[in-house]
């Protein structure tokens, strides 16, 4: 009894924080908005016209990508830790990150910041799922030995992959695109450029990979026992590890045409979401999204409030603030 009660009583309490979050989000910035204005115009009460412009136009856009791309990130990376039963496992250190900015950078570089509904090969998204699709293909396949996939020879593979297409992207920019600065500056993780345009395909890819990872959670629970006791559960191993790197690579991919590579959230929050909801995934992958979007709204207020009137690099802040947790819980799966 006290188990289902622990059950029901988390995941309401994560909703909670995240609310509050949400809040505190919206209120802080270069103009900090007192809270009670912040409840009253998401209640639908009247508040300054210039608040209400920045609540709805710039902030609360910018709050749901945070949210939406942390939770996107985050079930990607536990899907591919569950699929590879390897703790390290994450879209940033298998080189699908780096891939997807070498496509992104490509695209725009050849044909500008084409939108959704472009011919193919202008579309940013296109572009980046493509690159990210042959840097996890090529990181699996190198690493692979004997049906196989050793932990170092991923990481191995992975950080090479990394190497490449970074190199690829740092020749485009400089060679084709000229635009250094900003380039770099994409490329560490930035939300400045959120806005409901592009907020809105984010809720459906948000959604999309939170029901995959629900829709495959007992094969992914089999297979998180071995292979072999997964095919003996009846689950189709080999066509279950195609779906699932193309479904995570095309999460990543479209996480990284609207924020750049943020590294860590992919990693940490599928472990701690494991750590506090158990290994079921049932429970794991929603969770791990929600906690996956509070991190990363909480890394991008940090970003643009505390360092005024500079804006921190969203990756700069997810790195500072995830290694010391990824520290923690390392040393606490030790003992």
């Amino acid at each position: 009894m006290k188990k289902c009660r622990g059950r029901v009583f988390l995941p309401v309490l994560f909703l909670l924080i995240l609310m509050v979050f949400i809040i505190i989000n919206i209120s802080i910035g270069t103009i900090n908005i007192p809270f009670i204005d912040v409840i009253k115009a998401l209640s639908g009460g009247e508040v300054e016209k210039k608040y209400s412009r920045i609540i709805f136009d710039i902030r609360i856009p910018r709050v749901l990508m945070g949210i939406l791309c942390g939770a996107t990130l985050s079930v990607a990376g536990t899907l591919f830790q569950a699929l590879l039963r390897n703790p390290l496992a994450d879209p940033y250190i298998l080189g699908i990150s780096s891939g997807a900015a070498f496509g992104t950078v490509l695209s725009i570089a050849a044909f500008g910041t084409a939108g959704v509904l472009t011919p193919i090969f202008y579309n940013l998204p296109f572009m980046a799922f493509l690159f990210a699709m042959i840097s996890a293909f090529s990181t699996y396949f190198i690493a692979r030995k004997g049906g196989k996939i050793p932990v170092v020879d991923l990481i191995l593979s992975g950080v090479i992959m990394n190497f490449l297409f970074s190199a690829g992207t740092t020749f485009v920019i400089v060679f084709g695109w000229r635009n250094v600065q900003h380039a770099t500056y994409w490329l560490m993780g930035s939300l400045s450029g959120a806005s409901w345009s592009k907020v809105i395909p984010m809720i459906f890819v948000a959604s999309g990979g939170v029901l995959t990872g629900l829709m495959f959670s007992n094969k992914l629970n089999a297979i998180s026992l071995g292979e072999e006791e997964a095919i003996n559960l009846g689950v189709n191993v080999e066509k279950l590890k195609i779906l699932i790197f193309v479904v995570g690579t095309l999460l990543t991919a479209y996480c990284v045409t609207a924020t750049g590579i943020v590294g860590f959230v992919g990693l940490i929050m599928p472990h701690t979401a494991r750590l506090i909801f158990g290994p079921n995934h049932k429970i794991s992958v929603p969770m791990s999204a929600l906690l996956g979007g509070i991190f990363l709204s909480v890394c991008d207020t940090i970003a643009r409030s505390v360092f005024q009137p500079t804006e921190m690099p969203l990756g700069t802040i997810t790195a500072l603030v995830g290694a010391p947790i990824f520290v923690y819980l390392l040393r606490r799966g030790r003992k």
